[in-house]
């Protein structure tokens, strides 16, 4: 009988064994199965969270999309209605028949602009440069024009006419709109604009200019000519008492008169990444000054462009050049 009782005894022994280990195992199991149902459902709560956060993300980028829209289509609108106060090229030619206009705003609208006007004795051309492009520039260059516009209209214009006055006149505007914005905000506005104010007398026979901070240029046979100015900006400046000189120069036919902001010559290009300079503006317009007009607009595009390729345009450019 001992024998069968060992026997007996050991599979219960095994019994017990291999109903603990089946035990073990389904515990285990069941374990692993509520970890994978964890994990699960963590993953299907952070792919939820993650959703929920990409819709988030779609609706302010979207929201964002609109904004920028609304904004690209108003300065568009600014755009059209600083093309619809500076001149056409029709009417500027219509005054200087013989000329070229490049005018290339940095951003949409420009801190350029330039303009025209006539009386029975004269001819008036006039470019600015306003502080700063875009937006900003764009309010001030309006700001410009609307006070030119109704500084000329109440001006006797003759040929003995003093465009210095103007320049005053314009300065005393400026500061004064300027010093309103200062009170609103409790800051101090240094802006202001650089403008040359050509009056050429009908026969095209003599010019009276003044300047601030422009410089005009001639070209006669070949040879460019820097017609001196005033050193002064319309705005803020430790000279702002000073009066703007005016000054007298004879013409000749077949001169070519240049009228610029400084957007050219603070152009940076070129492989070693300098600006193009007043020197080298001079030298361009020496180049191409007894070419027509058109072809001169065409060539000095073409120079302009290929000084910056690869680069930014720096500020906004305007070059008039008007034949005798």
């Amino acid at each position: 009988m001992q024998p069968i009782v060992i026997y007996i005894i050991g599979l219960l022994v095994l019994a017990v064994c291999a109903f603990l280990l089946i035990k073990r195992q389904r515990d285990a199991g069941a374990k692993f199965q509520s970890e994978i149902a964890n994990q699960e459902k963590q993953i299907a709560e952070l792919e939820q969270a993650s959703s929920q956060k990409q819709e988030e993300i779609a609706r302010i980028a979207q929201k964002y999309e609109s904004a920028a829209n609304d904004l690209k289509a108003s300065i568009h609108y600014a755009e059209r209605i600083q093309r619809a106060v500076i001149p056409h090229d029709t009417e500027f030619k219509s005054l200087f028949p013989d000329c070229f206009i490049y005018f290339a705003p940095r951003d949409i609208v420009s801190g350029d602009f330039y303009t025209c006007a006539s009386s029975p004795n004269c001819k008036i051309a006039i470019v600015a440069d306003c502080t700063g492009h875009g937006v900003p520039g764009g309010l001030l260059s309006m700001l410009g024009m609307s006070a030119l516009k109704d500084l000329l209209s109440k001006q006797n214009i003759t040929t003995d006419f003093n465009p210095g006055e103007i320049l005053d006149s314009l300065r005393k505007f400026v500061l004064t709109s300027l010093a309103e914005a200062d009170e609103s905000d409790d800051t101090t506005v240094s802006d202001g604009m650089d403008i040359t104010l050509c009056v050429f007398d009908n026969n095209m026979t003599q010019i009276r200019y003044a300047t601030a901070n422009h410089t005009i240029y001639v070209a006669r046979n070949g040879e460019i000519n820097k017609l001196k100015g005033s050193r002064m900006p319309i705005g803020r400046h430790p000279r702002q008492e000073t009066p703007f000189e005016s000054f007298t120069y004879d013409l000749q036919p077949g001169d070519m008169v240049y009228l610029c902001s400084d957007g050219i010559q603070d152009q940076f290009g070129s492989p070693a990444n300098i600006k193009f300079t007043t020197k080298r503006l001079a030298a361009m317009l020496q180049n191409h000054c007894n070419k027509d007009t058109q072809t001169q607009y065409a060539d000095i595009s073409k120079v302009v462009d290929e000084w910056k390729v690869g680069r930014e345009q720096f500020d906004d450019q305007t070059l008039i050049g008007i034949r005798i």
